[in-house]
């Protein structure tokens, strides 16, 4: 929904000046007494045909090399955005399996016990949601269950390389190798998942800046004023011609 605000709000201007300069023009013609014969190419069409598929408008209006080369980029976008999304997907069922094998969710439980009962307890920030719904959970959230694992000390407990530290040591003292491997792997995950969002806006991008310039394109003003003036007399042909 987002994209659809901005090629609109994108569309708008470029159709409106392009409007505008053809109403400017007829008006000067009407004015001198001549009309005038417009290109055949229709900058609305060239835009949206675009906006559809990056390139297309420029086949359309002739400009067939620019419109490979939108074309191109659009392809490169999109199978550059499947791979890396395919790669954060995968990465990220890895790191799940990681958690699942090396992070113990009842032992991280029994220092919840053991630290309400303590005189100087731990300061908890965060609740631990279910990852699955097991039909007694308050609330489920599968990805911020494995975020709030690695990131934070509260539940560095759970991993299985700690399980010699006594629970009266302060958490954020307390270091598990698996808790950093967990994080790096999760962060790879999600490097590549950004990649592949970002790539959406190059995507979007292209789109709109292939939409203006075919739109553009095809809005040249070559206009051909009548050889005959009113009265049906010949006149010399004046070429008016305007490129933006």
């Amino acid at each position: 929904m987002r994209f659809l605000i901005i090629f609109s709000l994108l569309m708008m201007p470029a159709l409106s000046y392009t409007n505008n300069v053809q109403a400017q023009i007829s008006s000067l013609l009407q004015q001198t007494g001549q009309h005038a014969v417009t290109s055949e190419k229709s900058p609305k069409l060239a835009f949206i045909m675009s906006l559809v598929l990056p390139g297309l408008g420029e086949f359309y209006t002739g400009y067939a090399k620019r419109g490979v080369i939108f074309l191109g980029v659009e392809a490169l976008t999109w199978i550059n955005y499947a791979r890396w999304k395919r790669k954060g997907n995968d990465l990220k069922a890895e790191f799940r399996r990681f958690a699942d094998q090396y992070w113990n969710e009842p032992r991280y439980r029994n220092w919840q016990e053991y630290n309400a009962a303590n005189g100087r307890p731990y300061n908890e920030t965060e609740t631990l949601p279910c990852k699955h719904d097991t039909g007694d959970c308050e609330k489920v959230d599968t990805q911020q269950y494995y975020e709030m694992i690695g990131k934070y000390d509260q539940f560095v407990f759970g991993w299985d390389d700690v399980t010699n530290v006594g629970f009266e040591t302060i958490n954020n003292e307390v270091s598990s190798t698996l808790r950093e491997d967990y994080e790096n792997q999760r962060n790879e995950s999600n490097k590549n998942l950004k990649r592949a969002s970002f790539i959406i806006g190059i995507a979007v991008a292209n789109r709109v800046v292939s939409a203006v310039h075919a739109s553009t394109r095809a809005s040249r003003l070559n206009l051909n004023l009548s050889p005959f003036n009113r009265f049906g007399q010949p006149e010399p042909t004046l070429l008016l011609s305007k490129r933006f």
